[in-house]
């Protein structure tokens, strides 16, 4: 029978595995289009470094079958959303300086791990802990990295003083997975996972006070009502009011004012 670890392992797949899945429209719209118009290919790119960390962590780390079922999905779907960037615009600037960057560091990491260490001397603990040790930190800075995402959108929220640019699903799910993922941290008492899921939790729970806070604001109910509008035209699938142009955030708030 499936002890705690079991169960919170599965579920922290589930978890992940949907918000794997959340930039699927995002993908579409690129593809439908054959642009990526201002979308940036950097959250796929960290994405698929600090994925590929955590599966090479789970090799060397014992009983972490979980997180490396996790990260071998995440690693796939994200390489998957690079090359919707690759195909659908080729010539943006700098996505091949990106790309050749990422693979030269995980490459750099990869061979310091299993080819350097190994060969190294004593370093005082077994080279599967040191192993260990070096991913689990490369992971959790990657994960630090992927949070100024978050701290982007929170700062914009306060300024705008709406939610239009904060999707309240995607917060719920990340909320639910960082949660998911630090109770497994501490189950199996492992520092590089607790330490990456209790800043996400913590952020996950801002963003939701910013939500409540800020849900109910003119601004809100202003982008809310162009977005209406324009959904009413047939122009609701271009995506969320942050897309539209600034003449037309303005139109919908002056509606306010008005």
């Amino acid at each position: 029978m499936p002890n705690l670890e079991s169960w919170l392992g599965y579920l922290g797949i589930f978890g992940a595995c949907v918000l794997f899945s959340s930039p699927i429209p995002t993908m579409s719209r690129i593809i439908n289009a054959n642009s990526v118009e201002k979308f940036s290919p950097d959250p796929y790119i960290i994405s698929v470094i600090n994925c590929g960390s955590w599966v090479a962590y789970a090799i060397v780390t014992p009983d972490r079958q979980a997180p490396l079922i996790t990260n071998l999905i995440g690693t796939a779907v994200n390489i998957i959303y690079v090359l919707v960037f690759a195909f659908n615009n080729p010539i943006q600037p700098g996505f091949r300086r990106k790309v050749f960057g990422a693979s030269v560091f995980m490459a750099a990491v990869l061979t310091i791990v299993f080819l350097v260490i190994p060969n190294a001397g004593d370093w005082g603990k077994s080279d599967a802990e040191v192993e260990s040790s070096v991913l689990g930190t490369v992971s959790d800075v990657f994960n630090v990295l992927m949070y100024a995402g978050p701290l982007t959108i929170m700062s914009t929220v306060i300024k705008t003083k709406s939610v239009e640019y904060m999707p309240l699903a995607l917060t719920i799910g990340t909320s639910f997975c960082s949660f998911t993922w630090l109770w497994y941290g501490f189950v199996v008492m492992d520092p590089y996972i607790i330490i990456p899921n209790g800043g996400g939790a913590l952020l996950c729970v801002c963003q939701i006070i910013l939500y409540t806070t800020y849900c109910n604001t003119a601004e809100t109910k202003a982008a809310r009502e162009k977005y209406q509008e324009r959904k009413s035209l047939g122009r609701g699938s271009l995506g969320p009011l942050s897309q539209f142009n600034e003449d037309e955030k303005k139109e919908a708030t002056q509606k306010l004012i008005v």
